[in-house]
């Protein structure tokens, strides 16, 4: 009996060290341990390795107070998994190693550009999950907005921070989980298709970095540095003029004649600002945009382009314009899935191409064109942009004289 005892003894002692190794090799394995955000007097943490096809920002973790959004450099960018194609991590969460995933490509912008069809028509793919806590499974508002603490019409709310973001693809995350290809390897992939994060800055004085700054050294393209490695950043860009008259229409804008006075009142204000102040100060503030009656800002696309490839490079943006969308989508739609490296079949593409256009404004139909006269002021407005644009990418396309 007592041989017996201790045969039995020697076995538990092997599974349990057996068990206590497996663990142990788990622990490791959850890469991500975010580190508790520091005061403004903890030190700095170590520079993350950052992709040798990046730049290296050089930005420090300087804490957060309660005046100031949590500070992302403050943690450890997660190790995500190589049999993942999606960025995913493991943690441990409540005593229990789980599986973390952010998106794997944003659609950044622009607004009213075509952005909910294109969406639409990424996800439509089989390996492609949407946002379990998005608005319309495609927008989580966070980089732009609600991780300073504001809604989508920049009203105050409570600030979500990195652990609420990924939340909001949690579910998308336990699929990813759970479906592998033959070979063992997860193909699923997950995005976010916010179109505001591409330009809006306006949150950048609650970065700790800026903190007591006239102008920011931190914006939204630094803070996903610090986060990704190898981002797929998807821009669908549409002539500004005609963007901003079908963003007024939908924001409440009752006619042609009312968009004209907006207009004009608002380029007014953009041009006063720009006397004494920089053209970044003033299409970045949100107390000159609370004074204007049109988001007319959002249209300065050369000038956040700048921004994210001041921290990225170009090769990380695919960059589409509205208007070859509309007129063939099936050719921008093999670009986005060659882009993301989804396998498809012709037949399977036309059939998502042919799918009648998403979100079309009833309402603006309604209202008919915009006055030449508001055009002629906007394309003016806009013109130097354009040119800037066109500069940037070398393409003269984004000039849309056509």
């Amino acid at each position: 009996m007592r041989v017996k005892l201790r045969k039995w003894a020697l076995l538990m002692l092997v599974l349990c060290t057996s068990l206590l190794f497996v663990v142990q090799h788990a622990l490791r394995a959850a890469s991500f341990h975010t580190r508790k955000y520091m005061s403004s007097q903890g030190n700095a943490s170590e520079s993350m390795r950052i992709n040798k096809k990046s730049v290296k920002t050089d930005v420090r973790c300087v804490g957060a107070d309660q005046h100031h959004a949590e500070d992302l450099f403050c943690m450890e960018r997660p190790k995500y998994l190589p049999n993942f194609k999606n960025p995913c991590w493991y943690a441990v969460e409540d005593g229990k190693l789980r599986l973390k995933c952010v998106p794997y490509y944003h659609l950044l912008g622009v607004c009213k550009s075509g952005t909910t069809d294109l969406a639409f028509r990424i996800r439509a793919h089989k390996d492609v999950l949407g946002c379990n806590s998005c608005i319309g499974e495609k927008e989580s508002f966070y980089w732009c907005r609600r991780r300073y603490g504001y809604e989508w019409s920049m009203q105050q709310r409570p600030p979500c921070n990195f652990t609420c973001f990924q939340q909001m693809f949690s579910v998308a995350a336990q699929r990813i989980g759970q479906t592998t290809t033959p070979t063992g390897y997860h193909n699923m992939i997950t995005g976010d298709a916010t179109p505001s994060d591409f330009s809006d800055f306006r949150g950048w004085p609650q970065i700790p970095q800026n903190a007591g700054l006239e102008k920011p050294v931190v914006l939204t393209p630094h803070l996903m540095r610090h986060v990704y490695t190898d981002p797929k950043f998807i821009l669908i860009l549409r002539n500004p003029t005609e963007r901003l008259y079908s963003d007024f229409i939908m924001m409440g804008g009752s006619s042609a004649a009312d968009f004209h006075k907006a207009v004009s009142r608002d380029i007014q204000v953009e041009e006063n600002c720009m006397k004494n102040h920089t053209v970044e100060q003033c299409l970045y503030s949100l107390d000159i945009a609370q004074r204007l009656q049109t988001r007319i800002f959002l249209g300065c696309y050369s000038v956040f382009m700048r921004e994210w490839l001041k921290v990225f490079p170009r090769g990380q943006f695919l960059i589409l314009r509205t208007e070859d969308h509309d007129q063939d989508p099936k050719a921008r739609l093999r670009a986005v899935y060659n882009y993301l490296k989804l396998n498809y079949t012709e037949d399977w593409l036309s059939s998502i191409a042919n799918v009648s256009h998403q979100r079309v404004s009833e309402k603006k139909l309604k209202q008919g064109p915009m006055l030449e006269k508001t055009r002629v002021l906007l394309d003016n407005f806009y013109s130097r942009y354009k040119n800037d644009l066109a500069d940037i990418l070398q393409d003269k396309r984004f000039l849309w004289l056509t």
